[in-house]
């Protein structure tokens, strides 16, 4: 099988891989902000809103007209997205009957923007880039109206460089960074006052670093001011609203990097001061393994087992893993055939006979708050067959650096059953009308091995076959044996050679009407063995006719 047409083949079971599997998505809580009534509409359509609670890498657009409960299913959403070399990408996918579309596999840094066409309206996202952690979701809704003018945002300026809250694509481009500091009480600072220190990898102070501070109020409202540290590597903001449910997260650029604190709100009492450390880099591959939550998915097709894997990459450390040229390898059991990864930013290529090289920076989960390494946008995604004979195929897949605890998912077929070290019981789902098995996995520690067995495969019947192929050897043999020219016939007796076209005539025919039959077999779970006797006992009479008028011939 092609390896294009392995990954589509079982495109259904990579779906119901996330829906069996995965847990529940939080719920979209942007930083700390919490919703309190209904926002105004026209504040938030097509502006991105972050969601930690989803997958990194990944994009909820959500179309429907007039107000958010009137989805607009089955329409198309076309993405336009950019990767960190400038190159362009369009992706289209259309909507599903609660109005949203998902567009998954993107990085942390790359540039997306969407558009829709609804009842002949051009509905367009702002262009955001995507966050170091989590998903973004995002909304068009057809027949708004244009907005009324709306004043310019005040607010107070900040003490050193701190500036005032800004809207428009300033508020639309703000994302979190990846963790790298966190903010606390600080009864030393008044009341509304924010002071965020930044350090370099050893340590130093940063001076005259721009940094941006994002503001999530009770209605969603996105608003961002902007700072730069002074000498001592600090930046200063005043007048920040407490007290009201906002959440804030003081982010900054280094050295191709969006580094954050976690989100946390305004203390009501006090200022609060934040720390921002910048993050080493590693080359050691040690530090990197296959985190919670990854997912194993089979299938049967023929005489092919075709496998889905799910894999979130971990990095352990508290460093930036960057192997530069190399890669982190991820080895494939032994026999594997078709191996291709499915389509994404990060690159990812088959070694021949060995495995997955997939190329590119990881960060390092520590500085995913709340989330874990499956959903921190670090996943890859690749298929691959092993041929199988039988009704059983043993699986073993080396893992170098461990896994941790993931699913083992399977088709629900009569008799099939997997065993195996740290696979458990096994649970049945049901997904659009199709049923599964899901088994989890026990983590496997480095230097281990993801090993199983599946039992009760189907196999193909090959009674038809070894049959087909006893009867072509019997024919070379008689072939061999009796093909000598006749001496001479009998006067009046039928011509020998006449009568010998017409039996193999019948034979060739014969032969024919078998194979279909082992075809037919093939395709609808077996024929009937009445049937089969039959042909079987007619070729056999073909058979001892051509060799008794072989015999007379030789005679």
């Amino acid at each position: 099988m092609r390896p294009a047409a392995l990954i589509r083949s079982i495109l259904l079971a990579a779906v119901a891989a996330f829906a069996l599997a995965a847990p529940g998505t939080a719920r979209a809580q942007p930083m700390m902000g919490g919703a309190a009534g209904m926002p105004n509409l026209r504040e938030i359509v097509g502006r991105p809103l972050p969601d930690i609670g989803m997958a990194t890498g990944t994009v909820s657009v959500r179309v429907s007209r007039r107000m958010p409960a009137n989805a607009a299913a089955g329409v198309e959403v076309a993405a336009i997205i950019k990767n960190a070399g400038g190159d362009l990408r369009r992706r289209t996918e259309k909507t599903d009957p609660d109005g949203r579309a998902i567009f998954e596999g993107m990085v942390p840094g790359d540039e997306f923007r969407a558009e829709v066409t609804v009842d002949g309206e051009t509905l367009k996202t702002q262009t955001f880039t995507m966050p170091a952690q989590g998903g973004v979701r995002t909304m068009l809704i057809a027949a708004l109206g244009a907005a009324p003018p709306t004043p310019a945002a005040g607010g107070e300026e900040g003490a050193a460089g701190g500036e005032a809250p800004e809207d428009g694509d300033a508020a639309s481009r703000f994302t979190l960074g990846a963790t790298a500091g966190v903010a606390a009480q600080d009864p030393s600072l008044p009341v509304g006052r924010l002071e965020v220190r930044i350090f370099d990898e050893k340590g130093a102070p940063i001076p005259h670093q721009p940094v941006m501070l994002g503001m999530v109020d009770k209605s969603n409202k996105i608003d961002v001011r902007k700072g730069e540290s002074d000498g001592q590597g600090v930046a200063r903001f005043s007048g920040l609203p407490h007290g009201d449910g906002s959440g804030y997260a003081a982010v900054l650029e280094w050295h191709g990097m969006r580094l954050g604190t976690a989100p946390f709100p305004m203390p009501d009492a006090s200022g609060a001061r934040a720390e921002i450390h910048a993050m080493g880099r590693t080359a050691d591959p040690s530090v990197m393994t296959i985190g919670e939550g990854g997912r194993v998915i089979v299938q049967m097709h023929e005489d092919n087992l075709q496998f889905l894997e799910m894999l979130p990459l971990e990095d352990t450390s508290d460093k930036i893993f960057d192997p530069g040229p190399g890669a982190v390898e991820i080895p494939l059991p032994e026999g594997f055939v078709g191996a291709e990864a499915q389509d994404s930013d990060r690159k990812v290529d088959v070694r021949q006979n060995h495995g997955m090289a997939v190329h590119g920076v990881f960060t390092p989960s520590r500085s995913f708050v709340g989330t874990t390494a499956k959903n921190a946008g670090q996943e890859v995604v690749f298929g691959f067959v092993l041929p199988y004979h039988g009704s059983s195929r043993a699986f073993a897949q080396p893992m170098p650096n461990g896994m941790g605890p993931g699913t083992l998912i399977t088709e629900q077929i009569a008799g099939l059953s997997v065993t195996g070290p740290g696979i458990g019981s096994r649970q049945a789902r049901e997904l659009n009308g199709r049923k599964y098995w899901v088994m989890p996995i026990d983590p496997i520690p480095r230097g281990g091995v993801l090993s199983f067995t599946l039992h009760g495969l189907p196999s193909t019947d090959a009674t038809g076959r070894d049959v087909a192929g006893g009867l072509a050897l019997a024919l070379v043999a008689a072939a061999f044996v009796f093909g000598r020219r006749p001496r001479g016939s009998a006067p009046g007796a039928p011509d020998p050679e006449e009568t010998r076209e017409r039996l193999i005539e019948r034979r060739e025919l014969t032969f024919a009407e078998l194979v279909a039959a082992e075809r037919a077999a093939r395709a609808s779970g077996g024929a009937p063995a009445d049937r089969r006797k039959q042909i079987v006992a007619r070729l056999e009479q073909i058979y001892r006719e051509l060799a008794a008028l072989d015999e007379r011939r030789a005679a």
